[in-house]
């Protein structure tokens, strides 16, 4: 069983804009169009599987706002802020306890390899599983199929379940590449194989397709 991370097992405390502006130098405001500019180059080299996405918009922003500082050192900065504003449920953690106990788990990601990894292991989460695919590591992202293969060859087994927060994104690629799959979310997506409003309700959702290992 692989699990989303961001938006499914963690949980944010703080908006983006405060992320940012909490990395910022003192003295130095966060202005919406500095905020933008950082949000779109953090995005597109995220989307283009750059290499230091977060100092590469780190640059952009000290080039065009005049902000002192290191890009690489702000980066540094911001990937701790951010990771510190993520949480995960104490129901959600139980949860991959569960699935851990009697079944392969992993982590299939978009993202940037530092940062989520990093979020994994201030959470304890990287020892509950066996294997975590991120996108910027291996080359593709979430919808491509690639990724979702690749992960099928790092835990084989006869079936694989994907649980994810993004329909387009997660549930849709995950079931053409014969993945079941769980849809968190407050809409019913009955092309999923089950939906869930969040992982509190998962456990026992869980029930019939884990063969019963997992109880409430």
């Amino acid at each position: 069983m692989y699990f989303d991370l961001d938006g499914t097992l963690l949980e944010y405390t703080r908006p983006f804009d405060q992320l940012f502006e909490r990395t910022l130098p003192d003295g130095v405001d966060a202005t919406e169009s500095m905020v933008k500019t950082y949000s779109d180059r953090v995005l597109a080299a995220l989307d283009d599987l750059e290499d230091d996405p977060y100092e590469r918009a780190f640059a952009a922003v000290c080039r065009e706002y005049d902000v002192p500082g290191d890009p690489a050192a702000l980066a540094d900065e911001y990937v701790e802020t951010e990771v510190a504003a993520t949480r995960v449920p104490e129901t959600t953690r139980r949860l991959v306890e569960l699935v851990a106990r009697d079944h392969r788990a992993g982590v299939l990601t978009n993202g940037d390899g530092r940062m989520q990894r990093r979020k994994l292991t201030a959470h304890g989460l990287d020892d509950l599983v066996e294997s975590v695919v991120v996108s910027n590591e291996f080359g593709a992202r979430k919808p491509a199929s690639e990724i979702f293969e690749h992960a099928k060859a790092e835990l084989p087994a006869e079936t694989f379940v994907y649980v994810g927060d993004t329909f387009e994104e997660d549930i849709v690629p995950a079931r053409e590449c014969g993945f079941e799959t769980v849809y968190v979310g407050d809409d019913v997506r009955t092309e999923a194989t089950l939906t869930v409003a969040d992982l509190d309700d998962l456990a026992a959702v869980l029930r019939p397709l884990l063969d019963g290992t997992i109880s409430s």
